[in-house]
């Protein structure tokens, strides 16, 4: 029998939101003009079809170990300390800047020539590695990461749950079969996190963040 080719598929990974930079007044191409109305189609049906019903994140933590089987990894599991420290790090930068001292300011980049573009990556590493260095007494989180057992080892689904600043993320590797299958979950796990009518009505950060989830 042929083995499926591996693939891999991370949403909002381990490490918490990832800081991206693009060129502000950058004209778009027409294949990406065509993605954008795409995108905006699809957030438009799932808002429509949205349903005012919220669950909280301990029962989201329910629902995905009933289920479909995840599992809490242990929080003396080797992969456990490097990503609760990555995330953290990136919530102290997102959440409480100004714990940071000197580097409290976001990098900003000059110019798109490799000397800017290199002092921009070195800040904002060394600004990464000041959020880690600060003492968990002083700005901490709740993370909680699931994984799901399969016999092939190299497939691996895993969800990673934050509940003092409700953070969902996730990914899957290996079989293209188990990945696909993981899309699917991420978003039936969405749907059940839902939001309030007042979500829907405010436009929340919570609707913006399930909208943008079912959309992909």
């Amino acid at each position: 029998m042929k083995k499926s080719s591996s693939a891999v598929s991370v949403i909002g990974g381990a490490d918490g939101p990832t800081s991206i930079f693009f060129k502000k007044n950058a004209k778009l191409t027409l294949k990406q003009k065509i993605q954008r109305a795409k995108n905006k189609i699809k957030r438009f049906y799932v808002d429509k079809t949205l349903s005012c019903e919220s669950h909280s994140l301990d029962e989201v933590i329910e629902y995905i170990v009933n289920r479909y089987g995840f599992a809490e990894v242990d929080k003396d599991a080797e992969e456990f300390p490097e990503e609760y420290q990555q995330m953290r790090a990136s919530f102290i930068i997102q959440y409480a800047p100004e714990l940071l001292g000197e580097s409290t300011a976001c990098p900003k980049l000059k110019s798109e020539s490799p000397k800017d573009v290199e002092a921009y990556i070195r800040q904002s590493e060394e600004r990464m590695q000041r959020a880690m260095e600060l003492p968990s007494t002083e700005f901490d989180i709740d993370f909680h990461k699931f994984k799901k057992a399969f016999d092939d080892i190299n497939d691996t689904m895993y969800i990673v749950i934050e509940k003092k600043y409700a953070y969902i993320g996730g990914g899957a590797g290996g079989n293209k079969k188990v990945v696909k299958n993981f899309q699917s979950i991420y978003k039936d796990v969405y749907r059940y996190y839902g939001v309030t009518k007042e979500d829907k009505v405010s436009k929340s950060e919570r609707y913006k963040d399930v909208v943008r989830t079912l959309s992909q």
